[in-house]
């Protein structure tokens, strides 16, 4: 991988090949979204751009043919997201800015896919109303409502956890181009501020009365949270020195014991925004 985007840098021409490629192959639009991400970090936003306008072409055939902005939405976030990372320099601000722009996504989700979500609710619909007749019991619309918000909801947070991977690729891939060691770093010490995760308490609550489904909102805010749980287990198994089974044996666990283990870590990365427990924890010297 890191060969892939030493070739992509070499010049516009390579970056957007690549790009163009990764985002025409099926499932591979994280890759092209990666490269958009590595250009747009490492050279600007306008030179991202550039990479971007090839990439969006598959994506957008993607769309129009299929009904699937997945690849677009995630090229979009991406290339936001790493032009506010590359001018700020801060990766949890530029996680509260994806969280606002997956909220965005959530809104616009049944304009951009409506025939994929009405062949879904079509099919749990069916289902909802079997499950009623089995149970003997009266079908209620309101179920069938609050299904559709969740599911809309959903696809709104795996756009932007997917965004998020993309750009997380793309900052590995310009530290170890151009700065070896400092995403470990970078991502080892990522955790919310107590200002932050009071933002994001304070616009679960909010979002009612600004018009936004507040279950879109709540599900999009455990995105970041999630993701600074995971960092926060990074960087104490880096700080302890256990070694990468240790990572491999905690994804193992992940898929094994999902979701039990993501509420656990989503706990530990509140509870480690407030008191910051991870910086008291002394580290631990190589053998």
């Amino acid at each position: 991988m890191r060969d892939l985007a030493q070739f992509a840098m070499k010049g516009p021409r390579q970056a957007a090949i690549i790009a163009l490629l990764s985002t025409l192959v099926p499932m591979m639009f994280w890759l092209g979204a990666a490269i958009v991400g590595l250009v747009t970090l490492r050279q600007g936003f306008s030179k991202g751009l550039a990479v971007f306008i090839w990439a969006v072409v598959p994506a957008l055939a993607w769309w129009l043919g299929l009904q699937d902005p997945t690849a677009l939405i995630v090229l979009v976030l991406t290339l936001f997201m790493a032009e506010f990372l590359r001018s700020s320099v801060s990766l949890r601000n530029t996680l509260l800015l994806g969280f606002a722009l997956s909220v965005l996504v959530g809104v616009l989700t049944p304009s951009l896919m409506p025939e994929v979500i009405d062949m879904l609710m079509e099919l749990t619909d069916q289902m909802f109303r079997q499950l009623a007749e089995d149970a003997e019991i009266a079908f209620d619309d309101s179920l069938k409502e609050s299904f559709r918000v969740l599911m809309v909801a959903s696809f709104a947070a795996s756009f932007y956890f997917m965004s998020i991977g993309s750009m997380f690729l793309a900052r590995s891939w310009q530290a170890a181009l151009y700065n070896p060691g400092g995403w470990r770093e970078e991502f080892h010490q990522l955790r919310l501020s107590p200002v932050s995760l009071a933002g994001l308490f304070a616009v679960v609550f909010l979002a009612p009365s600004l018009g936004v489904e507040a279950s879109l909102v709540a599900i999009c805010a455990t995105v970041p949270v999630v993701v600074c749980g995971l960092a926060l287990v990074h960087g104490l198994i880096g700080k302890k020195n256990l070694g990468g089974q240790w990572v491999f044996g905690f994804y193992a666990l992940n898929i094994v014991l999902f979701p039990t283990v993501l509420m656990l870590v989503a706990l530990w990365a509140v509870v480690d925004s407030v008191i910051d427990f991870r910086s008291k924890i002394q580290s631990q010297a190589a053998p």
